[in-house]
């Protein structure tokens, strides 16, 4: 009896512990991985990459701040912000956000060469729908830029 439930603990039954695995790391390799392309390849008619600088917020809440830190971020960079868009919705799908929609759609028409938020929360908290924006982006050869990377947070 003692030796089957050490076979079972070896080998990850269910006397196993459970492992938790860090997201944040994976999820920060994908977006590096998908923006590579990009960096990789200078803009074509202008000097500076040009951002959407993208904040969601509680509703009431400003977003001067973080607007702020973004525009501090993009000076860094050597980026220039094309167009600030904000949602007041709090944590809702990015596709029912309409700020973020018109993010999209800047990438989508060339209009913008990427988007800068402050963390993955301004995106998504649930990852699959995180994964499948970063794909979006860089399916339209833009980038997804993140001042505080999500192995941090």
């Amino acid at each position: 009896m003692d030796r089957d439930n050490e076979f079972t603990r070896l080998f990850g039954g269910p006397a196993a512990p459970r492992v938790q695995i860090a997201l944040g790391p994976r999820l920060k390799r994908l977006r590096d991985e998908l923006n590579a392309p990009v960096f990789a390849h200078r803009p074509r008619t202008r000097t500076q990459r040009r951002v959407v600088a993208y904040v969601r917020t509680l509703n009431g809440v400003d977003p001067a701040p973080v607007f702020q830190v973004l525009e501090q971020e993009t000076t860094k960079r050597g980026w220039q912000v094309g167009h600030r868009l904000h949602d007041e919705r709090g944590p809702l799908a990015p596709q029912q956000s309409p700020g973020w929609l018109l993010a999209r759609r800047l990438m989508h028409e060339g209009f913008a060469d990427g988007v800068l938020v402050l963390d993955r929360s301004h995106i998504s908290e649930n990852n699959a729908e995180y994964e499948e924006e970063l794909h979006f982006v860089a399916d339209r050869h833009c980038f997804t830029a993140l001042v505080v990377p999500e192995a941090a947070t």
